[in-house]
């Protein structure tokens, strides 16, 4: 019984500090897709995919770990509220356990809100390079390039 629920915590643990590291990756790309630096936004969003998938593998074991304790519940082995788990606790074990909780929605708002604004600049950045790719395909034949001039004239400007 104790063992699931310290399993269960340590789950919330790496799925805190995953959702933290997600979170720090979507602002620091911020950078690469406003200087539209093809190399680190391919290396964000690779970055980006593998915390997700972490982040799912995680939730996968959290659910599987949380019917369990939820059967143990219902035979009476465990407490079926969280006051009543946090009753079973030490003070210390109580506290992080109330801390991991908190910690996990104000990252997941975070996230949330990161995930909504690095939504929009993909959004603007694709407008952006739509409109370059269209200047591109109509005037690339349209002008010659420029000539050399061989000798600079200055203005003098005439007394009227």
């Amino acid at each position: 019984m104790k063992s699931e629920v310290q399993r269960y915590l340590v789950l919330l643990e790496r799925r805190l500090a995953t959702l933290r590291l997600l979170a720090a990756d979507l602002d620091e790309s911020r950078s690469a897709y406003v200087t539209l630096d093809l190399r680190a936004m391919h290396q964000h969003t690779s970055h980006q995919e593998n915390l997700c998938m972490e982040i799912r593998t995680l939730d996968s074991e959290l659910q599987d770990l949380k019917g369990k304790l939820t059967g143990l519940a219902a035979s009476g082995e465990l407490p079926s509220t969280l006051g009543g788990l946090e009753a079973q606790f030490d003070p210390a074990s109580a506290r992080q356990l109330h801390l991991l909780l908190g910690g996990l929605k104000a990252i997941q708002a975070d996230v949330r809100r990161l995930s909504r604004v690095h939504s929009e600049l993909l959004r603007r950045s694709r407008r952006s390079v739509n409109v370059l790719l269209n200047f591109l395909a109509h005037y690339s034949g349209t002008y010659s390039l420029p000539m050399a001039r061989a000798r600079v004239t200055q203005f003098v400007p005439t007394g009227k």
